[in-house]
C-alpha cells in the first residue's frame, strides 16, 4: 500500500511538472503615423503580425480597424508620461494568443494597404509575461513615419522622353 502511495505521489508530481499549458494573453497593437493620427480603416489599416522573436513562430497576423483617433487628444494636448494618446476611436488590432513562458515578442507593422506605393515597415520587440495583457493605455503602440504622396499630374502613362519646356507636376501629399 505504501509503495502504490508513493508511486501516485511521484506520477502527479511529474505530471505537475511536465504539464504545462499555455495562457491566454491579449495583445492591442495601435499604429500610429509619425507626428500624425492612428493608421486605420480609411487608409486601409495596417498589416500586423506578431512573431517569437526568439523562435521566428508566427503567432498572430491581421488588420488594424477603426478610426484614426481623436484629433485634439493626439495633436493638441501636450504628451505627458503615462498619458494614453489612444481612446475607443483609435484604430488598433487585437489578437488573443498563447504562450506558456514569459516570451519575447516582435510586432511588425506595414501599412498603408490602400496606398502602397507608400507604405512603410517598423517594429519593435517587447517581453510578454503569459496572461498579462498588453490591451490597457496605449497597449503597444508601434510608429510608422512617412507620408502618403499621390501624383495627380503628370499622369502615370504619359510619356516624357525628349526635351520637354516644361511640365506641370501637381501631388496631394498627406502625413501618413
Amino acid at each position: 500500500m505504501k509503495t502504490i502511495g508513493t508511486f501516485l505521489v511521484i506520477f502527479f508530481l511529474v505530471m505537475i511538472t511536465t504539464s504545462v499549458s499555455a495562457v491566454t494573453t491579449e495583445i492591442t497593437v495601435h499604429v500610429k503615423t509619425k507626428d500624425a493620427k492612428f493608421l486605420g480603416t480609411s487608409m486601409g489599416g495596417a498589416l500586423v503580425t506578431i512573431k517569437d522573436a526568439q523562435t521566428g513562430e508566427l503567432l498572430a497576423k491581421g488588420v488594424t480597424r477603426g478610426g484614426t483617433g481623436n484629433t485634439a487628444l493626439i495633436m493638441m494636448t501636450p504628451l505627458t508620461r503615462g498619458r494614453p494618446i489612444t481612446d475607443e476611436s483609435a484604430a488598433g488590432f487585437t489578437v488573443s494568443i498563447n504562450i506558456d513562458s514569459p516570451s519575447l515578442l516582435e510586432v511588425t507593422a506595414y501599412g498603408p494597404l490602400v496606398n502602397l506605393q507608400a507604405a512603410n515597415k517598423a517594429s519593435a520587440t517587447q517581453w510578454v509575461v503569459p496572461g498579462k495583457h498588453i490591451t490597457g493605455g496605449d497597449a503597444w503602440v508601434i510608429e510608422i513615419p512617412g507620408f502618403v504622396v499621390d501624383v495627380l499630374e503628370p499622369p502615370t502613362h504619359v510619356n516624357l522622353s525628349g526635351t520637354p519646356q516644361s511640365v506641370d507636376i501637381r501631388a496631394n501629399v498627406t502625413m501618413m
